[in-house]
């Protein structure tokens, strides 16, 4: 009886959370990867910023979709949940491409001053993604 009523409460889980996280880790490994390939022809040149860019998708992209899985189990309740996930997703795809970016300029020994802008917009996605997540919330617990 004990398992058939977990069977239950897990399959009330949004699976597209699971699965985004899945995906996001999956673009972990793709980061990784990148970096160790990249790092070959680098001539014994790396980056921080390419080591490290694979934080971004793990820190705001798999750990937060995971809580997520595990806190809310049907995100549909929160009004604008796919567009709010598109941006937030945007979000972290342009701090992503920053962060790689700016290592290929590093060991190319060269720099942009565009990268700022990059760096601006993901954080201005990502704020806008997470206050209307909250204001949503907020709406849902008031009522």
């Amino acid at each position: 009886m004990t398992l058939s009523i977990l069977a239950i409460k897990q399959s009330k889980r949004d699976p597209q959370l699971l699965k985004t996280m899945r995906v996001y880790l999956g673009v972990v490994l793709f980061c990784i990867l990148f970096d160790r390939i990249y790092a070959l022809f680098g001539h014994g040149v790396f980056s921080a910023s390419m080591s490290f860019m694979f934080l971004y998708p793990l820190l705001l992209g798999c750990v937060p979709y995971f809580l997520l899985w595990l806190w809310i189990q049907k995100p549909e309740g929160i009004r604008h949940f796919s567009l709010l996930q598109t941006i937030w997703n945007a979000g972290i795809a342009t701090l992503t491409i920053k962060s790689a970016l700016k290592g290929v300029f590093d060991i190319a020994g060269t720099s942009s001053p565009y990268l700022i802008y990059f760096t601006v917009l993901g954080i201005i996605l990502l704020n806008v993604s997470l206050l209307f997540f909250l204001h949503d919330l907020r709406q849902i617990n008031s009522r």
